[in-house]
């Protein structure tokens, strides 16, 4: 993932205009989880093996998640794939940009709903 989709150009511009990024261990996750720390209890919640990507709101309320098995095609034989393979056949890098569009739509549809809410409260 580092060496192939993460380093494409493109995405290093999309993930650095767009995103605040982090690496977390599942297991350290699924610890702060039991503790009730609300972010960690996100993660550990969506994760599913083997879980690449994960996409939170700035709140860390879940949006969506790429997974190597079902979205990615053809990763590096280290990454243990499957021998008949899963996911798009599509370039990596476009298959994320696709979900990077598909999150930030929905992201802001939403702000636009919570706003319009806002300003008519009885609307509903």
């Amino acid at each position: 993932m580092r060496s192939g989709l993460l380093s494409n150009p493109l995405v290093i511009e999309r993930v650095n205009h767009e995103f605040v990024c982090t690496w977390v261990v599942i297991d350290e996750a699924r610890q702060l989880a039991r503790s009730e720390i609300p972010l960690a209890r996100t993660l550990a919640k969506n994760w599913e093996y083997p879980l690449d990507l994960m996409f939170l709101t700035s709140e860390g309320r879940f949006l969506s998640k790429l997974n190597s098995f079902r979205d990615l095609r053809n990763a590096h034989p280290d990454v243990g794939h499957p021998p008949e393979g899963r996911g798009s056949s599509r370039p990596h890098y476009e298959v994320f940009m696709e979900r990077v569009d598909v999150v930030l739509n929905e992201r802001r549809s939403a702000s636009e709903i919570e706003k319009s809410d806002a300003a008519h409260p009885t609307a509903r």
